[in-house]
């Protein structure tokens, strides 16, 4: 989200469950997670002696990934989710991190992520949207890899072909009411508000909330496109800064 400052002076560990998460998604994962802050611990978890992690392996020297070869202690178990939790928890008071990314979409990781905050620590999520809602509301941030790569894949994609009748990726329904009250609880007296403020809000709600989830590439152009939204561009010492208001015309929850 391009719109909402971030900073890169926060130090994270990355965690990736390989088991869980496809590798086609891992430059999504560096991409946002650098964004975000300083990746100082790269792991990824699994069973490296199988065939299904070949597609790994082609990317550990890349990406500077220390591979944890976990074999499976059982059928049914997965040995990496309890030794992704435990160095999770090992990483807490070391190397005096801010965050803690996971990457994984499973469920089990939610009370991992409830736990790192009560410690103080951001915790950012990287999953598919089938991802369960207990566990990204445990994160500060989540991402939906697969909901990104379709973005960037599109993105990718020359005009003419766009404009053929082809499928295009199911979105989900742009959460317009939540919108609309981030919005307002932004503002001042006069209405306006800044359009950073109004996504830091929304991710404190919402920590899966980013525009590109909808097809768009930053906030302020799915801002342009809620017809009941005006915007104008406050100049200041400090810089300028995109404000945004409800019309004074505009109906409640309308978009």
């Amino acid at each position: 989200m391009a719109d909402i400052d971030q900073t890169n002076a926060k130090k994270l560990a990355l965690l990736i469950d390989a088991d869980n998460v496809r590798a086609t998604f891992l430059p999504i994962i560096i991409r946002e997670a650098s964004a975000i802050g300083t990746i100082v611990v790269r792991r990824v978890y699994g069973h490296f002696a199988s065939a299904s992690m070949a597609s790994w392996q082609k990317l550990l020297h890349e990406y500077a990934l220390t591979p944890v070869h976990v074999p499976p202690a059982s059928r049914g178990k997965n040995a990496s989710d309890m030794r992704l939790a435990i160095e999770a928890m090992d990483l807490l008071h070391q190397k005096h991190l801010q965050g803690i990314c996971i990457a994984s979409s499973d469920s089990d990781f939610t009370s991992l992520a409830s736990r790192i905050r009560e410690d103080g620590l951001e915790v950012i999520g990287f999953g598919e949207k089938k991802t369960t809602a207990p566990y990204v509301a445990a994160c500060d941030r989540f991402f939906y890899c697969d909901l990104l790569l379709d973005q960037e894949k599109e993105e990718k994609t020359p005009k003419p072909e766009r404009t053929r009748k082809a499928a295009k990726p199911a979105r989900p329904t742009l959460p317009t009411d939540e919108i609309f009250d981030a919005l307002e609880d932004a503002s001042g007296d006069d209405g306006w508000a800044r359009l950073g403020t109004v996504g830091q809000v929304l991710i404190k709600r919402m920590p899966d909330f980013d525009p590109r989830n909808y097809g768009y590439k930053k906030l302020s152009d799915l801002f342009a496109d809620l017809k009941s939204v005006e915007s104008r561009r406050l100049e200041s010492t400090n810089g300028s800064a995109l404000m945004v208001r409800r019309k004074p015309t505009a109906k409640p929850r309308s978009a």
